[in-house]
């Protein structure tokens, strides 16, 4: 008996997971709690405030010091 609620239970929950997904249109093993919304949001933020183009400039910059320190090693070798 307790078998048969534990396999019951176990089948519930994973047809839950798995219907939840069918339904959203989702893959299988994607979380089904998920909101796709949350990220676009928290994107359209950072770009309204500008850090989007920032972090790019900041990376840019350091992509350069790094392409210097390679250089200068590999000169030294």
């Amino acid at each position: 008996m307790k078998l048969l609620l534990m396999f019951t239970f176990l089948g519930f929950t994973i047809g839950l997971w798995f219907g939840v997904n069918v339904g959203k249109g989702n893959a299988l093993y994607a979380n089904p709690f998920e909101d796709p919304d949350i990220v676009m949001d928290a994107h359209d933020s950072a770009n309204e405030q500008g850090l989007v183009e920032k972090s790019k400039e900041y990376i840019a910059g350091k992509k350069e010091i790094m392409k210097g320190k390679v250089k200068e090693l590999v000169n030294e070798i």
